[in-house]
This record gives C-alpha cells, sequence and structure tokens, in this order.
C-alpha cells in the first residue's frame, strides 16, 4: 500500500508547532526564529515532504519550468547546448521540460502546444525549423515568452543567440587558402535551414578577399545526415575536378565526406583536406581528427536561458539578439 503524501500539518504535528508557522519558515518569511526555521526544514528534509507545486503555480499563475525544444537530439551537436540551458535554468530555480522535434516542423508544433498545455513559462526554441516569418503568428499565439538559440529567426522582432556563422565561414575558408588551398569545395547545409545563407557569405568573403573568384561548380548542398555527406562526396570525387580542400557546413556532413575520400583510396589531408563546422562531441577522436569551427553551444544554451528568464521576469522590453564569435580549432584533417 502506498505511502501517505506528508503534509504540512504531518510536520506541525511532529514539531508541535502550527501549521502557519510551519509554511512561514519553509517559504522564508519574516517573524519566524533561525532556530525555528532551521528545525522545520530538516524535519520537512527528513520527512520527503514535497510542496504542492500544482497549487503554488495556480496561485502565482507561474510553473517554474521551461520548455525546451531540440531540432534533434540524437546530434551529439546539442549536448553542451541542453547543459548550458539546464544550469542556468536550476541557478534561477527553474525546471525543464526537453522535447525532440526530430527535425520535423510538424512534430515540433505539437511540441509547442505541448509544452504550452503543460504552463510552462518560457521556450527555448534550438536550432528550431520554425524560425520563419510564417511561423511567428502561431508561436506568439501562446502568450508565452520564447527566445530561439542556435539558429535564428527571420523574424526582427524576435529575440535569439546565435555563432556568427558568417565569420566562422569566412575565417575557415581564409585559413584553407593561406594554408595552400585554392579549389576548395563547398558542401554547404541545405537552403531550408537558416544557416545556410550566411555560411555562404562568409565562403564567398574568403574567396573574393583573397583575388579568389566563385565557381557555382564547387558547391554542393546536403542535409546535415553522415549519408548525405558521403553521397555529395561521391559526386565531387566522380565530376573529375582538381580538389585541393572540402569545406563541409556542419561536422557531420564532413563526417561522410571523409569515408566517401578514404573509400576512394585517397588520403586526408595529403590528397584533400577536409574541414567542418561545429565541432561536435566526438570531432576530435575520428580516424583522421576534424579541423572544424567550434560554436560556443554551453554559452549559447545558458545566454538563451538567461535571456528568457529576464523576459519572463519583466526586466526588459526590447528584443535581445547576442551573436557570439566561434573559434576555429585545427587537427590532422587539413
Amino acid at each position: 500500500m502506498p505511502k501517505k503524501v506528508v503534509t504540512l500539518k504531518n510536520i506541525a504535528e511532529e514539531l508541535g508547532l502550527s501549521i502557519t508557522a510551519v509554511s512561514k519558515a519553509l517559504r522564508g518569511e519574516p517573524g519566524i526564529g533561525r532556530e525555528t526555521v532551521e528545525r522545520v526544514k530538516e524535519t520537512a528534509k527528513r520527512m520527503n515532504y514535497m510542496p504542492n507545486s500544482v497549487a503554488k503555480s495556480l496561485r502565482t499563475n507561474t510553473t517554474k519550468t521551461l520548455g525546451l525544444i531540440v531540432s534533434d537530439s540524437s546530434f551529439s551537436f546539442f549536448t553542451p547546448v541542453i547543459e548550458g540551458v539546464e544550469k542556468a535554468a536550476a541557478e534561477y530555480g527553474y525546471n525543464i521540460i526537453l522535447c525532440n522535434a526530430y527535425s520535423n516542423e510538424e512534430k515540433e508544433k505539437e511540441s509547442v502546444r505541448i509544452l504550452a498545455n503543460k504552463r510552462v513559462d518560457g521556450l527555448i526554441l534550438a536550432a528550431s525549423m520554425l524560425n520563419g516569418e510564417d511561423h511567428r503568428e502561431f508561436l506568439d499565439s501562446f502568450g508565452i515568452p520564447y527566445v530561439f538559440v542556435i539558429r535564428k529567426s527571420e523574424s526582427d522582432q524576435s529575440d535569439y543567440v546565435v555563432n556568427d556563422n558568417i565569420n566562422g565561414s569566412f575565417q575557415m575558408v581564409d585559413y584553407l587558402i593561406k594554408t595552400g588551398s585554392k579549389n576548395i569545395y563547398f558542401i554547404n547545409i541545405y537552403e531550408k535551414i537558416m544557416s545556410y545563407s550566411d555560411r555562404m557569405v562568409g565562403y564567398k568573403r574568403a574567396l573574393a578577399e583573397n583575388g579568389i573568384e566563385f565557381d557555382e561548380r564547387f558547391l554542393y548542398g546536403a542535409k546535415p545526415a553522415v549519408e548525405d555527406g558521403y553521397s555529395a562526396m561521391k559526386r565531387i570525387l566522380a565530376s573529375g575536378g582538381d580538389v585541393d580542400a572540402v569545406f563541409c557546413g556542419c561536422d557531420v556532413i564532413a563526417i561522410g565526406a571523409m569515408e566517401a575520400i578514404i573509400e576512394a583510396g585517397l588520403k586526408i589531408p595529403e590528397d584533400i583536406r577536409v574541414a567542418g563546422y561545429d565541432d561536435i562531441e566526438y570531432a576530435a577522436y575520428l580516424r583522421v581528427p576534424l579541423t572544424t569551427v567550434r560554436q560556443p553551444k554551453y554559452k549559447i544554451g545558458r545566454m538563451g536561458t538567461e535571456i528568457l528568464i529576464d523576459k519572463i521576469q519583466g526586466k526588459f522590453e526590447e528584443r535581445q539578439n547576442i551573436v557570439l564569435r566561434p573559434d576555429l580549432v585545427l587537427r590532422h584533417s587539413t
């Protein structure tokens, strides 16, 4: 038979105090001596007392809970983002409900509906697919504050924390050129992803500043998946072009590209240099450790959470658009 839930009355009877005194002690209200407060808290802990969070949320109209939706939690990319969100939330006394959208727009919309129904105080959308101007009305309809992280929204009214995709792409291509590569192919993430255009701008800018003409034949597209990177690299090799280096729009694409190169009997970096973007957890542990652009993923998750909580608490009205600088991580693949 399950044990009965411990109530304030049980604690009061245990200590010979009034229910009001116990309640005030647990809430930290004035009028209760420090020694009594310590006795109450110690007894509550020993008896495994749990406050009625549902009743409290009805009184305060808050749940101290945030909803975090990631586009696909199966990618190790999101681990530090989630860690940053969780740690910042905990420091402010918030809990997290995590949802996985599986890179599906309708699934992400359903996750928003579920979290809104659970009365979360705010939403963090990580690498969201709901970042078009046409999605704003849907998100706003729930009356819940939200912030984008990793991937920004097209709407100029949305809050976001992202890395500088233009700068990161420029840094990598500029490095490849200055260390001897001229024919640099680019397997970019597909156009539906917001980062596509920014990373393209950085790629073209690096070519232009180094006096190299942009050649559309060097441009390929792929979904952020190993098999797509593999297929794109196979097409590049089959084209018969002179390939010095391949810059990939994300590390997952780069891993597939590397497999295709090695399968073709070519060596990395002696025959073809390979670079990625993101610095996912296992990029350093591949057969050939991957040179990549490191996004400050933990910091992005943390800052996004802090901005959201500030919005919930009404600390500012103005839009917050934070763009953080990424760093090059040089390894054996280049």
